[in-house]
């Protein structure tokens, strides 16, 4: 290592947006030592701080490139662990009320996909064998502690058991402990302004159930979606092939429902979608082991962006940030490309005069830029259900329209849909489908011309 940006730099968190933190930055400092409070294995499981896990989670092309650019052959290593390659959109049954089944072209793209548990073990490897990266498990930060001067961190306190403490010292703590109680809280400590946030209220409850892909499974797509019908109809679904040559299924619908303990109930719920394909599916298959049951109230953006500044040697990422609604499966790829900006900006800053506190102001300058496509990729859809809590913004009904046209024209002109794709998966910004050229081809389908 030659320049570096400090000593020591705790990692709050050993989710994916912790671990790819930790390799993001390991370059720029002595040493790494991610703090999670979970006890973690060596064989692939669940953990209790992370119940969603038991649900369906893929990797984005997008999230799949920074991680890959993180740790390079992780997307290989993921590969070669189980994980199921899916062409976008080639190898997905995409179903739309407006327009039924997108066209399966071949963008030359692919996303892996895999249950989170294996995605989280291949990248937890990779992170224990970062030679500066320590992880120490069954290890609970109670506190981000304040330096003397309260415009800085000193480090972190952490339950040492038996009712005792330990203060572990840090230039750089990274919040990715998940709903970034820790740097609120320090915030309140110190008396500084909490950020702004803006919150979509969808009142999601879903079901998921896992199940072998049985004999005779529909050849002509790997990975299912299906949309729901705002305002009148809120079920959606997604089915998709993890590890083991299993089905991971997921149904969603808005508000209090039901829970489906049966496989009898769960079918019902996927027949009640705007096609039959993930029931007509689900039907040869095996009764599933056992259905999981998880709500999600809220998308939150907590805008620490907009704050004056944060103090030194602080940095919240992840969920800390900006949680998503889970069933568009945004949220490990946006943590993923979160990491990757860190990196980048970590090799920017080393001729400032405080790198440190250029890192900081460099990331939050240009996080947003990460979290803008997710976000309105996700809230535009969910903000058209009546039901959905939270301010619409300025001309949303022109965006709905633009939506609708947009999704006319990928069926017949592959350019506009390919533009759609990467920017859903990640690889381009939802500015992309504002360019002239894509404008002028959405609007010559909405005519009746050709592009």
């Amino acid at each position: 290592m030659s320049a570096l940006l400090g000593r020591r730099a705790v990692v709050v968190g050993a989710g994916l947006g912790g671990l790819s933190v930790a390799g993001a930055l390991a370059d720029s400092f002595e040493r790494i030592e991610i703090l999670e409070r979970d006890r973690l294995t060596a064989i692939i499981g669940s953990r209790s701080g992370t119940p969603q896990d038991r649900h369906p989670h893929a990797l984005l092309a997008g999230g799949l490139r920074a991680l890959d650019e993180i740790f390079p052959g992780f997307a290989d290593d993921l590969a070669r662990a189980g994980a199921v390659s899916v062409r976008v959109a080639q190898d997905i049954q995409f179903e739309r009320p407006d327009f039924g089944v997108a066209p399966k072209r071949d963008f030359g793209i692919s996303l892996l996909c895999a249950s989170r548990p294996l995605i989280e073990f291949v990248l937890r490897h990779r992170a224990e064998t970062t030679a500066n990266i320590a992880l120490r498990p069954q290890c609970r930060v109670t506190e981000i502690v304040p330096a003397k001067t309260n415009d800085a961190v000193q480090g972190v306190r952490i339950d040492a058991g038996s009712g005792s403490s330990e203060i572990i010292a840090a230039d750089l703590v990274v919040d990715a402990s998940g709903r970034g109680a820790l740097t609120l809280a320090l915030l309140d400590a110190l008396d500084w302004q909490r950020p702004e946030v803006t919150e979509v209220g969808v009142d999601i409850s879903y079901a998921s159930a896992m199940v072998e892909i049985p004999p005779g499974a529909p050849s002509d797509w790997k990975l299912a979606v299906t949309f729901p019908d705002p305002p009148h109809l809120a079920w959606s679904a997604v089915l998709l092939p993890i590890e083991g040559n299993r089905w991971m299924v997921l149904v969603a619908n808005r508000g209090v429902i039901a829970r489906l303990e049966t496989r009898e109930s769960f079918l019902e719920a996927c027949r009640s979608l705007i096609t039959p394909t993930i029931y007509d599916a689900l039907r040869p298959a095996e009764p599933p082991g056992g259905i999981r049951h998880y709500g999600f109230p809220a998308s939150l953006w907590r805008h620490f962006e907009q704050l004056p500044g944060l103090p030194r040697g602080l940095l919240p990422v992840a969920d800390a940030l900006c949680r998503f609604n889970p069933v568009y499966g945004q949220g490990m790829s946006v943590a993923a490309k979160q990491a990757r900006l860190l990196q980048d900006v970590s090799g920017r800053v080393l001729a400032e005069a405080d790198p440190l506190a250029a890192l900081q102001a460099g990331f939050m300058e240009e996080v947003a830029s990460v979290l803008e496509t997710p976000w309105n990729m996700s809230t535009g859809p969910d903000l058209a259900f009546p039901s959905t809590r939270g301010s619409r913004p300025e001309k949303f009904e022109e965006a709905q329209q633009f939506e609708a046209a947009l999704f006319r024209a990928i069926v017949v002109d592959p350019v506009v849909h390919r533009a759609l794709t990467e920017v859903g998966q990640l690889l381009q910004p939802n500015s992309l489908l504002q360019t002239p050229d894509i404008m002028r081809r959405i609007g010559a389908v909405s005519a009746g011309k050709r592009a």
